[in-house]
Order: C-alpha cells, then sequence, then structure tokens
C-alpha cells in the first residue's frame, strides 16, 4: 500500500515537469516592479534597471500559509481503512533552496482487527510463538511539528517566471494521540505503559515523533499555488498501541497521509 503510494507520487511529479519556482521569491513577479524589492536591495535594483548589472535584485521573501486535507492510514497489526487528514502550515524561506515550516497535522483513522497463529512456525525463525488477536480500532491524532523544506529543482537564483517546485522535507514534532479498541461489544479507550510517552491524559498520550516525505506545489499566479504532498509521520521509540495491539510484538505504529494543498504567499 505504502510502496503504491510513493510509485503513484514519483510518477506524477515526473509527469507533471520540472519548471521551478524558488521558494524565496513572491514567484512569478515583475522584475520592473521596485513594490517587490527590499530596501536593502534598491541599490541593486537601480543599477540593473540602468544596465550596471545583469542580475535583478531578489524581490522580499514571503509566508505562505498553506491548508490541506487528504486520507490517512497507520501501519499496524489491525488493518487500517481509509481515514481522513487535515493540515494548517506556515513556510519561510532562509534560501533559495530552504525553507523552515511549522505545521499542525490532524487525522481520524479506522482499522479492523486481525488474528495472527505463529504457534507451529519454527523457533530459528525470528517470529514470536503464540496466538494474537488485534481489535478494530479508531484514533484521533494531533501533530505539531518544525520540519526544514528543501526545493530540489529551484538552484538558480534568477529563473524567469518559474512554475513549479519538487521538494522534499523532514523535521521533528510532538503527536497527542488517543486510541479506542472494539470489545465486548463496545469502544472503549486503551492505556499503555507510560514509558512510551512523555505525558498523559485520561484518554490521550504525548510522544516525540520525527517525519519526513516529499511533495509538489504548482504555480496559479503570483499569491497562490496548489499542490500535493506524500508524508510520514513516525515515532521516535517503537509504539504500537495507535492501533490497539499492545503485545511486545506488534509492528511499529506510523502515520502516513496524502494531502491536497492549497498555499497562499503573504507578503511581508
Amino acid at each position: 500500500m505504502v510502496n503504491k503510494k510513493f510509485t503513484l507520487l514519483a510518477v506524477m511529479l515526473l509527469t507533471l515537469g520540472v519548471a521551478s519556482y524558488a521558494q524565496t521569491s513572491t514567484f512569478a513577479w515583475d522584475w520592473k516592479d521596485s513594490s517587490v524589492v527590499p530596501t536593502k536591495s534598491t541599490t541593486q535594483y537601480q543599477e540593473f534597471m540602468q544596465n550596471k548589472t545583469p542580475f535583478p535584485a531578489k524581490p522580499r521573501n514571503a509566508w505562505e500559509f498553506g491548508v490541506a486535507g487528504g486520507w490517512s492510514s497507520i501501519t499496524g497489526d489491525s488493518k487500517s481503512g481509509n481515514g481522513v487528514a487535515g493540515s494548517l502550515t506556515l513556510r519561510k524561506a532562509v534560501g533559495n533552496v530552504v525553507s523552515f515550516r511549522l505545521g499542525y497535522f490532524g487525522a481520524y483513522t479506522t482499522g479492523k482487527g486481525g488474528y495472527y497463529n505463529y504457534s507451529g512456525i519454527p523457533s530459528y525463525i525470528s517470529t514470536p510463538g503464540g496466538v494474537y488477536t488485534s481489535h478494530d480500532y479508531k484514533n484521533i491524532s494531533h501533530n505539531v511539528s518544525a520540519e526544514i523544506v528543501t526545493s530540489l529543482n529551484t538552484f538558480s537564483n534568477y529563473r524567469g517566471d518559474p512554475t513549479s517546485n519538487i521538494y522534499a522535507f523532514g523535521g521533528v514534532g510532538f503527536t497527542l494521540s488517543g486510541t479506542q479498541v472494539y470489545e465486548n461489544g463496545s469502544y472503549h479507550y486503551i492505556y499503555p505503559p507510560e514509558k512510551y510517552f512523555i505525558a498523559s491524559n485520561d484518554h490521550q498520550r504525548l510522544f516525540t515523533t520525527f517525519s519526513f516525505g516529499m511533495g509538489y506545489a504548482y504555480k496559479i499566479n503570483k499569491k497562490f499555488n496548489i499542490g500535493i504532498e506524500e508524508r510520514l509521520t513516525s515515532p521516535v521509540k517503537k509504539i504500537n498501541y495507535v492501533t490497539g495491539f499492545n503485545a511486545n510484538t506488534g509492528t511499529k505504529n506510523m502515520y502516513y497521509s496524502t494531502l491536497v494543498k492549497l498555499n497562499f504567499n503573504l507578503f511581508n
């Protein structure tokens, strides 16, 4: 499932083209427009307009606000269903290639339980013995992350009217997660060992995570672009309670999401 997602994303990225836009710019900016030139670059702008230098002044950096929605799933010992996911992000460039992003990412995901019988498997195969059952579950998660975003096709500082951007990102954050499992005819919250978490309340657990992924954005105009992003969020420690399976033999739970993004440039 996950491999198919990454394959689909790679094909989409290659198909949509490799024209780029610099994240530091207001993109599609008019080189004659002095209103987008920061004060510190006024001299370069004037020299360029007088043909004294071959390079125009870079426009001022823009904050980019993004809102997204899409699908979510979770790896684990229960079969993940098609959940829903959303995000709010704020990004600021620190160069033509690298930018810094803060974001909130939320997801609601359900899954079906499974039955696992390892009792007849030889001991020399590294599989635990015994019979295990995982339950149907539903999970709500809230993640806040700080990430570095690297544009993969914006290495030129002075590309003319660029239109699209392929990027990769990675970062760290915190996830607040609550899981209910279906057992004895009803759903109830589960309470895994405290050693895996940094804080907790009656229904939720807080743990550290790292995130990474890839995305593609296409410019509609100088203030708006649309994109698609494939994202993975993984607990730093092995946590398998998210899908309702607490045994030490369980698969590490990781969040996957495919998001369709709407991004708006907010000028300084």
